[in-house]
């Protein structure tokens, strides 16, 4: 079986996939932290309400 090379941003609102050695997908997730939101926006094509 093959080793997961990627994983889910650790922002909870956030759908995007990250490196495994990474922990967010952009700067704004990463500012948010683990804050609650309903909706995220780090602007990547699908994540966001208007993406």
């Amino acid at each position: 079986m093959a080793e997961e090379t990627t994983k889910k941003c650790a922002h909870p609102a956030c759908i995007c996939t990250v490196p495994k050695d990474k922990k967010y997908c952009s700067q704004y997730c990463e500012d948010a932290g683990k804050s609650m939101e309903i909706s995220c926006n780090c602007g990547h094509s699908g994540c966001s309400v208007n993406g």
